[in-house]
């Protein structure tokens, strides 16, 4: 998916012709065709221009506004899609017990095998057995996903192996950064900020491609219903968490991309630890480039 980051503080997203153009103080930044665009994201201090606001929404392009440093504020999304009898089977589905949780496993069967992949891509360079073990359990746990006979037993397979990987993540991390276990709102420590980011990313391209195709971002499978949470949207997240975001960050800061010195911690509610405005533009480069790498940012065990 080719999706269009905007992110020079004090730029403008304008409208010539067929093409998007990124403008500041009389000078083009940036040009991109509109036919080659699939997804448009600003993040902080960024004008829109009335014309190019029309037009992403006449070419049914979707539109989100971040923070600058990568908080999801909300979305433009052009009129909703007209194809009524895809939502209605997905309401169906949802209210099918038995059609909702052979969904939810696969979820959860190519996240598991995914969290498998990366470790075992790892070993490859770095031969251990504690990650050895990793792998077997999340292996053991994608097949207990399968076989599990409700939704409550299949998170709990989810829960276990999620344990074991999150583990593992932390002997893959070579950065001499911190990192204890997955945790958030807000994240404490630089490698969960990472995680975080590259989640929140990745979410918001998936809930475009899922509203694009016609489906509701909001009724998911995996993750139940609650008010304002964009469930079918975590429910495809699920399997690019490793995928994506995950072999990313190990890559950033065991490569030494992005040091202590990239992050800061805010000060101001929520808290938490976030990149630096000039890291920040990195990261982003860098999460282009996974996204549009096939081999690693395909998901296995999808059907």
């Amino acid at each position: 998916m080719a999706v269009l980051y905007v992110r020079e503080q004090g730029s403008s997203l304008c409208k010539r012709g067929g093409r998007l153009l990124v403008e500041k103080d009389g000078k083009q930044l940036l040009e991109i065709p509109l036919r080659e665009t699939d997804s448009v994201a600003v993040f902080g201090n960024v004008q829109v221009t009335t014309q190019a606001l029309s037009e992403l929404l006449e070419r049914s392009i979707p539109l989100a506004f971040f923070t600058r440093n990568g908080r999801i504020k909300g979305h433009l999304a052009p009129e909703a899609a007209k194809n009524v009898p895809l939502r209605l089977a997905q309401y169906k589905a949802s209210q099918d017990e038995a059609r909702a949780l052979a969904l939810a496993k696969a979820s959860v069967r190519a996240k598991l095998l995914n969290c498998a992949a990366l470790i075992t891509d790892y070993r490859a360079h770095y031969p251990s057995a504690e990650l050895e073990q990793a792998a077997d359990t999340l292996a053991c746990a994608a097949d207990k996903a399968m076989a599990a006979s409700s939704h409550s037993e299949l998170l709990g397979c989810e829960g276990a192996g999620a344990a074991a990987y999150f583990r593992a993540f932390g002997a893959m991390n070579r950065s001499g950064l911190p990192f204890e276990t997955r945790r958030m709102h807000p994240p404490p420590d630089p490698v969960n900020a990472l995680l975080s980011l590259g989640y929140t990313l990745a979410m918001n391209e998936l809930r475009a491609a899922a509203e694009a195709r016609g489906l509701e971002p909001y009724i998911g499978f995996l993750h139940q219903i609650h008010y304002g949470r964009p469930s079918l949207a975590l429910d495809l997240l699920e399997p690019f968490r490793p995928a994506v975001a995950d072999r990313l960050t190990l890559r950033l800061i065991n490569e030494r991309i992005l040091k202590a010195e990239d992050f800061v911690r805010r000060l101001s509610s929520p808290g938490g630890v976030i990149l630096t405005p000039e890291a920040f533009k990195r990261y982003l480069g860098h999460y282009e480039s996974a996204v549009t790498e096939p081999r690693k940012a395909a998901p296995r065990g999808l059907r």
